[in-house]
């Protein structure tokens, strides 16, 4: 008889507690929506893989040219982050490629495709994209002859997967436009 009161006890006090959670939850989520709703940003993010040829490809940046690639040991991503007044539309989209870098090539060819989607809403005055400088990913996508010595010409396969890439993760950012909040510290 003790083991099954004791039973009893803990479902029920369980039971209880889950109720109070769920309460308390439900509580916060209603509050939040208020907060949220207040915010003077939308901000969005968005990610989309650009890892591009997985062999036989000189690797960005290493001036090598036995330094090719020979497999996959990471996906690289594209993550795009966009900040915008609700009321006026004005923008601003920051990417951050797992690139070496980007290029003025890539940028034109980037921003070609959002002004078909878009119209004017994202340019040159509102985008900018930045590579974290790994060494570790496929080049040959740059149109400076000095990047792409050792890639031994331009390789079309890395330059589309990242201009589609960074083109997908802004595409993503934008469907994902929120009420948000901007911090900034200082220290």
């Amino acid at each position: 008889m003790e083991a099954s009161s004791c039973l009893r006890y803990q479902v029920c006090g369980f039971g209880l507690s889950w109720i109070w959670l769920c309460l308390l939850l439900l509580h916060l989520l209603q509050n939040c929506s208020l907060v949220l709703s207040d915010s003077p940003y939308l901000v969005g993010m968005g990610s989309y893989d650009i890892t591009g040829p997985a062999a036989d490809v000189n690797m960005m940046g290493y001036a090598n040219a036995e330094q090719v690639t020979s497999g996959i040991h990471f996906r690289l991503k594209s993550r795009a982050f966009i900040v915008a007044e609700p009321d006026d539309g004005k923008r601003v989209v920051f990417v951050n490629l797992d690139a070496c870098m980007a290029s003025q090539l890539v940028n034109i060819k980037v921003l070609e495709r959002l002004k078909a989607r878009y119209g004017d809403l994202y340019n040159e005055n509102n985008v900018a994209i930045s590579g974290i400088h790994t060494h570790a990913g496929p080049g040959g996508y740059l149109q400076y002859v000095v990047y792409i010595i050792t890639s031994l010409g331009f390789v079309r396969q890395s330059f589309d997967v990242i201009v589609d890439g960074i083109e997908q993760s802004i595409v993503e950012a934008h469907n994902n436009l929120r009420p948000g909040k901007i911090y900034v510290n200082k220290g």
